[in-house]
């Protein structure tokens, strides 16, 4: 189920900070922004952040490509988001204690209103992690979702799954988490 995506209004305020994982799945939401983490018997720091993607001209006349923070605060309120707008999102796991952290999954469903933009999501912060993706609101995860068509002449076909059809994306970190250290996952949608 991919989560709301307010348009035209006061944005989506992203910055998020969860407790101590202690070993079980958790699933916080900031509004009805959910994303999820696993790691085994080990405390860790989540982080999610969102930015719109500005495109600008600079001095010299050509176009450069900025980030601007989806956050707010009280004297600076969340941009607005419009048809059309890129959003990237970035998951972190931040690991605050001294011992590495293995088995770490980040999760996260793409927001309503938005389609994958196809091939963007990566690893970031050294880790390595296995990216997966769920179209049907994260019961499956795979690494090239496919879906099955039927044909005018009524034979079926497999053909890889539209943008449209993403629902959430995963990654699944193959080493540990080394101590005081952080990895992320980033993605990018498109606002419909």
């Amino acid at each position: 189920m991919k989560r709301s995506l307010t348009l035209f209004g006061a944005g989506l305020a992203l910055a998020l900070s969860l407790a101590p994982l202690n070993g079980t799945p958790l699933a916080n939401s900031l509004g009805s922004q959910p994303v999820l983490a696993q790691a085994q018997q080990q405390s860790l720091e989540l982080e999610l952040v969102g930015q719109r993607r500005i495109v600008r001209k600079n001095w010299r006349g050509q176009e450069e490509i900025a980030w601007q923070s989806l956050g707010s605060s009280f004297l600076r309120p969340a941009p607005t988001v419009q048809p059309g707008d890129i959003l990237r999102y970035s998951i972190s796991g931040n690991n605050r204690t001294d011992q590495p952290i293995s088995g770490l999954i980040l999760t996260d469903d793409l927001p309503s209103n938005t389609v994958y933009v196809m091939n963007s999501a990566q690893t970031l912060g050294g880790g390595t992690a296995q990216i997966t993706y769920s179209i049907d609101g994260g019961k499956n995860y795979t690494a090239n979702p496919t879906i099955q068509v039927t044909l005018a002449d009524g034979s079926i076909v497999t053909r890889p799954a539209p943008a449209d059809r993403y629902t959430h994306v995963r990654w699944n970190f193959q080493s540990a988490v080394p101590a005081k250290s952080s990895v992320s996952g980033l993605y990018q949608v498109q606002v419909q």
